[in-house]
């Protein structure tokens, strides 16, 4: 039998968390982050975010799941690369 790996160590993991925690502080909080990423409606209010991997085809993808009064939206922590063409591109996953 072959271990079976469901995430990135804890010390990776740990220094995700902190490098999250100094993101998150220098933008100016949560609520703040989730306004400028996603397009909120008038009176939408965050309600909860939490730290999460997202599973995905290309392995886990550590960020921010939001909930907030009219949507649950996820963010991932570093934009991800992608190919166009030739051309590398990055974007946030959303």
């Amino acid at each position: 039998l072959g271990t079976v790996k469901t995430g990135p160590s804890v010390a990776d993991a740990a220094m995700g968390r902190i490098a999250q925690a100094t993101k998150i502080l220098a933008e100016g909080g949560y609520e703040k982050i989730f306004q400028q990423t996603f397009e909120t409606l008038p009176g939408e209010q965050l309600q909860r975010s939490y730290a999460c991997y997202l599973s995905t085809s290309a392995g886990p993808v550590i960020g921010i799941l939001y909930l907030s009064s009219a949507k649950l939206a996820f963010c991932s922590d570093n934009p991800l690369s992608y190919k166009v063409g030739d051309q590398t591109e990055w974007s946030y996953y959303k």
